[in-house]
C-alpha cells in the first residue's frame, strides 16, 4: 500500500473508533491509492484529512494531487508533522512538479504551451482562442478574435458571451454573439 492509502485508512478507523460517521454530507471524496484520472477507488475523509493526504499522494506518484489553496489554510493551522508536510507543498507547489503524470516537458513543449497561453491571455488569434462575431439589434456585426477580446473591448462579462442567444436584460438587450468555425 502507498503511504498515502495507509493514511486514508488510518482516518478512517479512527472515525469507526470515534463513532465518527464521515460520507458525501460531511467530507471530501479523496481518491486513493491514486489519483483522479489514475484511478476511480477512494474514500471520504474530512477536509483536513484529506488536505494531509493530498500531500502523501502528491509525493507517492510525483505529482501534484492537491489545490493549493486549500492546502495552505490547512498548513496555517500548523498541523502535526507540519514542516515535512510543507516540504511537500513546496516541492510540488513550485512549479517544477506541474507536469502531468510526473513526466516533464520538453523545452518544445514549453515553448508550445507558453505561446498557447500567451494567446489566450492577450486576446489575440491563436491556435487556442475562437473568433466571435457580436451582432447588435440593428444587424451591425462586430468582429473579434476572441471571447476574451470581445469581453475586453465591450466591457461585458465573458458568461454573456456564450449563450448564442438574444441577451434579454442589460445595456446590451438585443445583442447575440456567436463564435466563429475555426
Amino acid at each position: 500500500m502507498l503511504p498515502n492509502e495507509v493514511f486514508a485508512r488510518e482516518c478512517r478507523k479512527k472515525y469507526e473508533e470515534q463513532g465518527l460517521i464521515v460520507d458525501k454530507r460531511n467530507g471530501q471524496f479523496a481518491h486513493c491509492p491514486l489519483p483522479k484520472g489514475m484511478g476511480d477507488e477512494g474514500l471520504y475523509l474530512l477536509w483536513g484529512d484529506h488536505q494531509h493526504q493530498g500531500l502523501l499522494q502528491s509525493r507517492d506518484v510525483g505529482r501534484r494531487c492537491f489545490y493549493a489553496y486549500d492546502v495552505k489554510l490547512w498548513l496555517d493551522t500548523f498541523p502535526e508533522g507540519f514542516f515535512e508536510l510543507y516540504e511537500i507543498y513546496d516541492e510540488f507547489n513550485s512549479g517544477k512538479n506541474h507536469s502531468q503524470f510526473g513526466v516533464p516537458r520538453t523545452e518544445e513543449q514549453k515553448k508550445a504551451h507558453s505561446e498557447k497561453m500567451s494567446g489566450r491571455y492577450l486576446g489575440a488569434l491563436s491556435p487556442c482562442s475562437k473568433a466571435i462575431i457580436a451582432i447588435k439589434p440593428d444587424g451591425t456585426e462586430l468582429h473579434f478574435g476572441s471571447g476574451r477580446e470581445a469581453a475586453r473591448e465591450l466591457g461585458i462579462s465573458r458568461n454573456c458571451l456564450r449563450t448564442g442567444k438574444s441577451l434579454v436584460r442589460g445595456k446590451f438587450k438585443g445583442w447575440r454573439f456567436i463564435y466563429e468555425n475555426p
